[in-house]
């Protein structure tokens, strides 16, 4: 399981930033980013706002808190990183037909890499 600084460091490496590049830009000292990083210290609740407006993700998502919320119906309410928002929002702009030719697809896929999991 991924420790807080890892999920920091991913954020930036997702930017193909070095360290230096968010120090400069958020006046975050460098070497206090690489405590962070390495999981020696965390941050105080200005600098994880600050990176996490930097990185555009939410402090849930970098902290990796799950809180249980429930929609209006009463049922627990599904959330989603970044990536699966990025990735919905690509597959919501398909006609009916790509859209079911990429289900198809994934479930081949699920499928084929079950076997072969299976196998290893």
């Amino acid at each position: 399981m991924k420790q807080f600084g890892d999920r920091l460091r991913d954020a930036r490496e997702r930017l193909d930033l070095k360290q230096t590049d968010v120090a400069n830009a958020t006046h975050i000292n460098n070497k206090i980013l690489s405590g962070y990083e390495r999981n020696i210290s965390q941050p105080s609740l200005e600098n994880l706002k600050t990176l996490c407006d930097f990185y555009n993700v939410s402090a849930d998502e970098i902290i990796d808190v799950h809180p249980k919320k429930v929609n209006a119906d009463g049922e627990e309410a599904v959330f989603l990183t970044t990536e699966q928002k990025r990735l919905l929002s690509y597959f919501d702009q398909l006609n009916y037909e790509n859209k079911s030719a990429i289900i198809g697809l994934s479930i081949v896929y699920v499928r084929d890499q079950s076997r072969k999991n299976t196998f290893q």
